[in-house]
């Protein structure tokens, strides 16, 4: 089954078995750049082990993405591309970088959930994600803490 058929067939199962109509528009994306790692996470929010994401505002105001509203569900994928689960976001917060609390990174889930490995790999994580965007890391820049709940299956 390649990406796009895996990734509509969970659409498609997942709005039939809630008996709604089926939107034309997917939205599906992995928690990573790299594709192990991206694999990894994904197995995290299959077990319920990740339930939050932090994403660099200024990269969404930079390439014009919408900003995730509670509410809203998305495929997660693995490293390949191929649908894992459905998640809903639960809560959206704008967090000062520097303001990341041990709660945050814990639920989160990453690594050892501490707040210190969180910080590290993000660090990286966002210099690696601004090169090509013409920005800098800042300890103060404002972080999209998205949460969310595994929906399906």
């Amino acid at each position: 089954m390649t990406y796009a058929e895996s990734v509509t067939k969970m659409w498609q199962t997942y709005h039939e078995a809630l008996g709604v109509l089926v939107p034309a528009a997917i939205v599906a994306d992995s928690f990573s750049d790299n594709p192990q790692e991206a694999t990894e996470l994904s197995v995290l929010v299959d077990k319920g082990v990740k339930r939050a994401t932090a994403s660099a505002l200024w990269s969404f105001e930079k390439t014009s993405t919408e900003i995730p509203a509670v509410g809203g569900i998305f495929i997660v994928t693995d490293g390949k591309g191929e649908a894992v689960c459905i998640v809903k976001t639960t809560k959206v917060s704008i967090i000062p970088f520097n303001e990341i609390s041990e709660d945050n990174a814990f639920t989160e889930g990453e690594g050892d959930k501490s707040l210190k490995y969180w910080r590290r790999v993000h660090i990286e994580f966002y210099k690696r994600q601004f090169a090509p965007l013409g920005l800098t890391f800042e300890e103060t820049m404002p972080i999209v803490f998205e949460e969310f709940e595994k929906v399906f299956p």
